[in-house]
């Protein structure tokens, strides 16, 4: 695949990066400077504010739980709107690598990837909150939106996989960009650091790794699960999150060239 991926190197935070220029199976392109995502936010520096307040960002969707969200708060970016929109829901779900030492019931039966496996497939039930990201592109059409969780893979991940597909990208791009966070483990692992997440010397050190590592088994599990309870992506979006064609039609016009 040619290479489009352009990466916004910041101070405090990790995995920033935008969706323009990936190629759609109708040879058209995703617009560049609308669709960011990102890991955590709330280390950003102040020479970070003033690379973000370039990209003209007019939307935040925070997509992590109330618990990540009151202990790491994102900061104010002038000019633009939070929009908390939690994608899990679910106290006993392990979601990143800082939930692991709350877990060792669940540790000590899982093999490496089974937990990241089953909370992508889990995300596809969340219709609600699929409905209200994509109702923040449809109320501003064509105004830039960054979505995020703390690390910036399988939350972020599954929302940028979907949208991406919904407008016309190819599975076999969606999973490049999918994996592209591999690139950036050392600095998620320096930001969790800095945060506190540190690991007990229990947990198997391959489960931990496959909790930082983005597999595409785990995109897969989400996409999987969407084929098997509504058929395809399309049907998903219509009668899962309730979308209408129109609505498909507009984020084309909008986030295509």
């Amino acid at each position: 695949m040619e290479q489009v991926l352009r990466e916004v190197h910041l101070e405090g935070t990790f995995n920033f990066r935008e969706l323009g220029g990936y190629p759609t199976s109708d040879g058209r392109r995703v617009k560049s400077g609308i669709l960011f995502r990102s890991g955590n936010l709330s280390r950003l520096t102040e020479q970070d504010f003033v690379t973000i307040s370039k990209l003209g960002i007019k939307n935040i969707c925070d997509l992590r739980d109330d618990d990540e969200v009151g202990n790491h708060p994102d900061p104010v970016i002038e000019g633009a709107t939070w929009n908390h929109i939690s994608l899990v829901n679910d106290e006993k779900a392990v979601r990143q690598v800082g939930d692991l030492s709350q877990f060792e019931s669940k540790l000590m039966n899982s093999k490496p990837g089974e937990m990241l496996t089953n909370l992508n497939r889990d995300l596809v039930a969340n219709t609600t909150a699929f409905e209200k990201i994509f109702r923040v592109l449809l109320d501003e059409p064509g105004k830039p939106m960054l979505f995020h969780c703390m690390a910036g893979k399988d939350r972020t991940g599954a929302v940028a996989a979907l949208l991406l597909s919904v407008i016309g990208v190819a599975r076999d791009v969606i999973e490049e960009d999918y994996l592209y966070t591999n690139n950036t483990l050392e600095a998620m692992q320096e930001d969790f650091n800095a945060i506190g997440y540190t690991m007990p010397d229990f947990i198997d050190k391959e489960v931990v790794q496959a909790m930082y590592e983005a597999r595409v088994e785990y995109i897969n599990a989400f996409f999987d699960e969407i084929e098997r309870e509504y058929g395809s992506v399309e049907s998903y979006v219509l009668n899962g999150i309730g979308l209408e064609k129109e609505d498909i039609t507009k984020l084309r016009s909008y986030l295509l060239d």
